[in-house]
């Protein structure tokens, strides 16, 4: 049915309305005076025009309260439903039992209010999708915040390595031979790489990183991922070790993740502990796979433990404490992987990466 039938019916419905509810009104008038007649005497001697006035503004009164209430108390709604969604009220609970004389108990448009039925319906879509509009907005916002706290937080990581080159080699105490500014020169480079590679590379889609795994032996990216962070100047004093259950373990995984993940839980092994920590990396494979970082430092609050435990989006992103690991989290999810925290205050810290043995290969 076209706007303009639907006009032209409702149009009708209203004009056969009107009249009925007129002459509904005339009679309902008519016979209330007759009976008055007979209780008072005195209005039997009125003059016939005033009852001819009487009639007509109490049909008139009957007319205007009957239109209000099937016509003007639905439009009134209905404005005031779009002025709430102008104004941000997306919640359709709230429509609901706002405007709950609009509905019988099921839910369904009352009969009187049929010719509005099309209209509300209408609202009450597009007040669900302006609200799925909003809570997509909110989460992508969310997300994205998140990302931001990440890279933030893991560009710390290569910036620790130059910042600790650079005051080695300005250092008056210390003289480098030329292989060793050298070697260091290749090191600075490649940290300002991985600067790079993490604003570049990491693609985004809903907040997330799009995972490229490539077939390579997790056994000695672990290794080099550990002997890295041990070279690192801020490591100088801590004692770092490396062991694994098997020599060599073929495995499907993104190398650039899986190396911010690692090296997020080693630099935090590092930085958040006092100086001769020990810091130790194992590998073991039964079921799953088992990547295991453990020292014997200060360990961490219970509270932040607890944050992280039971954590829900967002709750992490504004507190300096966690965000480290809430990335991490999500890039071992990645991987269809479980992150594990055990710490205690004063005895420690141990981290878990739980990896699938079903990308072996």
């Amino acid at each position: 049915m076209t706007i303009v039938q639907r006009s032209m019916l409702l149009s009708l419905v209203f004009l056969m309305a009107s009249v009925l509810v007129i002459s509904v009104g005339f009679v309902a008038v008519t016979v209330v005076l007759i009976f008055l007649m007979q209780y008072f005497p005195a209005l039997q001697l009125l003059d016939i025009k005033v009852y001819h006035i009487l009639v007509f503004l109490s049909i008139i009164g009957f007319y205007m309260y009957t239109a209000g209430w099937l016509i003007g108390k639905p439009s009134l709604a209905v404005v005031g439903w779009m002025k709430g969604l102008s104004e941000g009220q997306y919640d359709s609970r709230f429509y609901g039992e706002r405007y709950s004389f609009l509905w019988r108990k099921k839910d369904k448009i009352k009969l009187i209010y049929i010719p509005f039925k099309d209209m509300i319906v209408r609202l009450q879509e597009l007040t669900a999708t302006l609200d799925h509009n909003r809570q997509e907005l909110e989460q992508a916002n969310e997300l994205r915040e998140q990302w931001i706290s990440g890279v933030s937080h893991d560009i710390k990581t290569p910036l620790s390595y130059i910042k600790g080159y650079l005051d080695v080699m300005v250092s008056p105490q210390i003289e480098l031979a030329k292989e060793e500014k050298e070697r260091i020169f290749r090191l600075l480079s490649q940290k300002v790489q991985e600067i790079e590679g993490l604003i570049r590379t990491f693609q985004f889609k809903h907040g997330k990183p799009r995972v490229l795994k490539a077939r390579s032996d997790l056994v000695r990216f672990l290794r080099e991922l550990t002997l890295d962070a041990a070279n690192n100047p801020k490591s100088a004093t801590c004692q770092f070790s490396f062991e694994s259950q098997v020599s060599a373990l073929p495995y499907y995984f993104d190398s650039k993740l899986l190396k911010r993940a690692v090296q997020n839980i080693l630099m935090n092994a590092v930085l958040h502990n006092p100086p001769e920590t020990s810091i130790t990396v194992q590998v073991r494979t039964d079921q799953i796979i088992q990547i295991i970082i453990t020292d014997n430092g200060v360990g961490m609050p219970s509270e932040v433990v607890q944050r992280f435990d039971h954590r829900q989006p967002g709750d992490l992103q504004d507190k300096d404490e966690g965000i480290g690991l809430f990335v991490v989290k999500d890039l071992i999810e990645e991987h269809r992987g479980e992150l594990q925290v055990h710490s205690r205050p004063n005895l420690g810290t141990t981290v878990m990466i739980l990896l699938p043995l079903d990308a072996v290969r």
